[in-house]
């Protein structure tokens, strides 16, 4: 992503921390975390992740996973503090 950084992050069990770590940044708005990544982890990250509003977070596919529709209409009700 241009102007943007990233990290990277291989087990999915130290993904919790680093949300808490990223949830400090002030200057963080938007964390992309890859399904083959968050699907081990999911139960634990489901309730940090929906609790919050910012940064907003949000699981894409990677390019060995299967994709699955996105409800779009529930992403902008969360980015704008509604869902």
């Amino acid at each position: 992503m241009m102007g943007a950084e990233g990290k990277v992050v291989e087990d999915p069990y130290s993904l919790e921390d680093e949300i808490k770590n990223v949830r400090k940044m002030e200057d963080v708005d938007l964390v992309l975390i890859t399904k083959d990544l968050y699907d081990p982890v999911r139960e634990r990250l489901e309730s940090v992740i929906s609790s919050q509003t910012k940064p907003l977070i949000t699981v894409i596919p990677s390019p060995y996973s299967e994709a699955e529709p996105m409800d779009v209409r529930k992403l902008i009700l969360r980015a704008l503090g509604f869902g």
